[in-house]
């Protein structure tokens, strides 16, 4: 009883990774990177209500700290994005 090697259905040529349903090809993303734009988000809007507390209270030294923070997730944010360019635009190979 010799048996027939199985045939596998061959992968496509573009996966669902590689391209979209409305066919526009995904920028590729490390985990890394899109946790850092993810948090950064959430960060931003609680810097922005803990800016905004304390101008209404004139609590200014919690503006300027809530500012500087800001500004470093902001910065963080901006380079998780170049990193993203640095990766291309996916697959070359169109098959």
């Amino acid at each position: 009883m010799s048996e027939e090697p199985r045939s596998y259905p061959q992968e496509p040529r573009i996966t669902p990774e590689q391209e979209s349903e409305k066919g526009i090809a995904r920028v590729p993303a490390t985990p890394r990177d899109v946790i850092h734009i993810l948090l950064g988000a959430l960060l931003l809007a609680v810097c922005f209500g803990v800016a905004l507390t304390g101008a209404l209270t004139r609590v200014w030294w919690v503006l300027a700290a809530a500012g500087v923070v800001a500004a470093i997730v902001i910065a963080d944010i901006f380079f998780a994005l170049r990193r993203q360019r640095r990766l291309g635009v996916g697959p070359r190979s169109r098959g």
